[in-house]
């Protein structure tokens, strides 16, 4: 959600808070945290961001070079898993044996300017690239709004931003060089290996770890985002026009309330001024007056509506604009857990509707800003969205509450729609589930990954499931 100072400063909050010290809806807080606390003498746990997800690995190499990365793949002991920056919901990265960081594989290796390409290192930051690219003259097309990521972890799990003309960032990966098991560096490209490089570009690491990738960018430029409260119908029913005269648009649907948030992004203009302030705690306002007010019965989900209404409405536009690296990305300091479903871009507007149907005809607890998206098809074996253009919809829950019961009620919504999740993010599908998904290539990635890692060194539990292996 955008950081936006949406009702401090006014009458609103102070009148509802008042509630807060009588009750709050009903949301359990019993999600365990890690269930792994340090004990001398035994090895330090990993902890993901979330803090739903860890491990105890007995041996966490960190190899500071390519050469010795290969070295020590090819001699790691037991479950083999890499890791980046930590920021995947599912549990890719848990092994109790040997995971591998790539922090110290950070950098740019090489750029031409002649074609805007740039040879990055798999560890590096998306935060940091974005300032390196541009001491070269380069930028990315698009970046996810969330840039603590891992170059590797984001290409290989498939993350992405928003745009009708931009896809995946797999999608601007021109080559990469993949270190296996068996001790082997493979480059590949649509020209050299080009099974193994459609695989790769979304494998959630299930056949090596990647080194290195060749990106294509292009000439550093800058960029205006404007945020403004809308009320959400308006935004899907204009939604063809939307995405099509914005270069990036998005938007935000506020779950128990008619309005949202839309984002419209496009090239920066002479005479662009930045307008308003971003607040990183916009989501934890939010919640307070939901738990403020939701509880009442009969009345609270209007009331919180109204509520919304009556103040956002009236709230000017914000506005953020300059280079592209520092405006796609924002900052996120709440934490959270989140589930991901891509569906046909076409569905994507009917989906959102039942799910806000939903979430209020059930009063489901939810507080969280639910993330629209649009991103362009592509043929990266097991992209969501190979063959389709996407709509993808994110549903967050805060993370000191539990959202499996939110998440349960929600997931089969995009089913029906013949929804893929993200790779990264949660749900609760199996092999059979995600082979129906992806027809054309399903098995093609299975026989990669098979001869690439026929001992299933790289399956821990979650990849097991994920490709029956």
């Amino acid at each position: 959600m955008k950081r936006r100072q949406f009702l401090r400063g006014t009458g609103a909050l102070g009148a509802t808070g008042a509630f807060a010290l009588l009750g709050g809806c009903e949301q359990s807080s019993t999600e365990p945290q890690s269930p792994i606390a340090y004990e001398p003498g035994k090895p330090v746990p990993w902890i993901n961001w979330a803090g739903n997800q860890s491990c105890q690995p007995q041996h966490r190499p960190a190899p500071a070079s390519i050469d010795e990365l290969v070295s020590v793949l090819k001699n790691a002991k037991g479950t083999v898993r890499a890791v980046g920056a930590g920021h995947s919901f599912s549990a890719v990265v848990p092994t109790d044996d040997t995971l591998i960081a790539t922090d110290l594989l950070s950098g740019v290796i090489d750029h031409d300017p002649a074609t805007n390409t740039a040879q990055v290192l798999s560890g590096t930051r998306l935060h940091d690239l974005g300032y390196l690219l541009a001491d070269i003259g380069q930028a990315l097309p698009n970046m996810p709004d969330m840039a603590y990521l891992a170059l590797g972890g984001a290409i290989v799990n498939c993350a992405h931003a928003t745009g009708v003309n931009f896809g995946s960032m797999g999608s601007y990966v021109n080559s990469l060089r993949l270190a296996t098991v068996d001790g082997e560096l493979l480059e590949c490209s649509p020209s050299s290996n080009p099974d193994i490089f459609k695989a790769a570009l979304t494998s959630a690491g299930a056949l090596g770890i990647v080194t290195d990738f060749t990106l294509q960018n292009q000439a550093d430029f800058d960029l205006t985002e404007v945020n403004k409260i809308e009320p959400l119908e308006d935004m899907l029913e204009d939604i063809e026009n939307r995405k099509a005269n914005n270069q990036y648009f998005e938007l935000f649907a506020l779950p128990h309330a008619s309005v949202g948030i839309s984002v419209s992004t496009n090239p920066a203009q002479p005479g662009d001024r930045p307008q308003g302030q971003d607040d990183p705690q916009a989501v934890n306002t939010l919640r307070d007056v939901f738990n403020a007010i939701a509880w009442i019965p009969g009345v609270g989900s209007r009331l919180y509506d109204t509520l919304l209404t009556a103040v956002m409405g009236n709230e000017a536009e914000t506005i953020r604009t300059g280079k592209a690296h520092e405006v796609l990305p924002h900052v996120r300091v709440v934490r959270f857990r989140e589930m991901e479903y891509t569906v046909p871009a076409e569905l994507g507007p009917a989906c959102l509707r039942e799910i806000m149907a939903t979430i209020r005809n059930k009063n489901l607890p939810l507080s969280f800003p639910i993330e629209y998206r649009y991103v362009k098809a592509d043929d990266i074996w097991l992209s969501m969205f190979q063959g389709q253009d996407g709509a993808t919809i994110s549903i967050h829950q805060y993370g000191d509450l539990d959202y499996r019961p939110i998440f349960a009620e929600l997931e089969p919504i995009f089913w029906r729609y013949g929804g893929r999740p993200h790779w990264g993010k949660l749900h609760t599908l199996k092999a059979s589930d995600l082979a129906a998904l992806y027809p054309k290539h399903w098995r093609d990635f299975l026989a990669v990954r098979e001869s690439l890692d026929p001992d299933k060194r790289l399956m821990n539990a979650h990849l097991k499931e994920l490709f029956g292996a």
